[in-house]
């Protein structure tokens, strides 16, 4: 584990963020030019970077707590309904789809980096949970929110997110911000139509 210095390893990740950005993905001298780019010697770099794979993880911890962090007040200022719920995910969605970082590396490397966000999802859903589950839990105990499945809840909408991250459709531009927007508005305006659960039998039409 390489020995955490405040400073100097901020710098590593930001050097890191800036040669991967500009292609550095597929780049077999990524360690040299991470440590140009810092102004580090390589034994310094190793010391309070550790290795390449190292480095990466620490980038992305970072940047999924940044992202994390820009949507934790519209989190706390969530509201029961469609509106909010819309506006939320094309919140997040927007902000992963301009990412620098994660352009890139779906640009260069999506073999490596789309398993994260597909069949390792369950990570990032889990980190996400951490987050918004107290959130939602406190607002269920004050009556604000129906008494929902919680972890069912958080886990569906992010994988909504996920998909809209990753996924074009012919349905939506998910970089037109006001597309975007319509098109959430939409889907959850679906889902409030559908029945609540135990009352689809009696709210169903008969059959003839």
């Amino acid at each position: 584990m390489p020995r955490q210095d405040g400073d100097t390893h901020a710098r590593i990740l930001d050097a890191a963020a800036a040669c991967l950005t500009e292609g550095g993905f597929t780049s077999t001298r990524l360690l040299s030019a991470i440590a140009r780019r810092a102004g580090l010697s390589r034994p310094t770099l190793y010391k309070y970077g550790g290795t390449l794979d190292e480095i990466k993880d620490a980038l992305i911890e970072r940047e999924l707590t940044g992202y994390l962090a820009e949507a934790a007040p519209i989190i706390d200022a969530a509201r029961w309904d469609a509106d909010y719920v819309a506006e939320l995910l094309a919140f997040l969605v927007g902000r992963a789809r301009r990412h620098p970082l994660l352009s890139a590396a779906v640009r260069d490397v999506p073999d490596m980096v789309l398993p994260w966000f597909t069949i390792r999802a369950d990570l990032t859903v889990a980190r996400v949970t951490a987050l918004a589950a107290p959130v939602v839990q406190e607002k269920i105990d004050r009556g604000e929110f129906p008494p929902v499945d919680v972890p069912v809840l958080i886990d569906a909408l992010t994988r909504i997110v996920l998909s809209l991250v990753f996924v074009n459709s012919p349905g939506v531009d998910a970089d037109d911000p006001d597309d975007l927007r319509r098109y959430l508005r939409t889907v959850t305006g679906f889902i409030m139509l559908l029945p609540a659960p135990g009352a689809g039998a009696a709210a169903a039409p008969s059959a003839r």
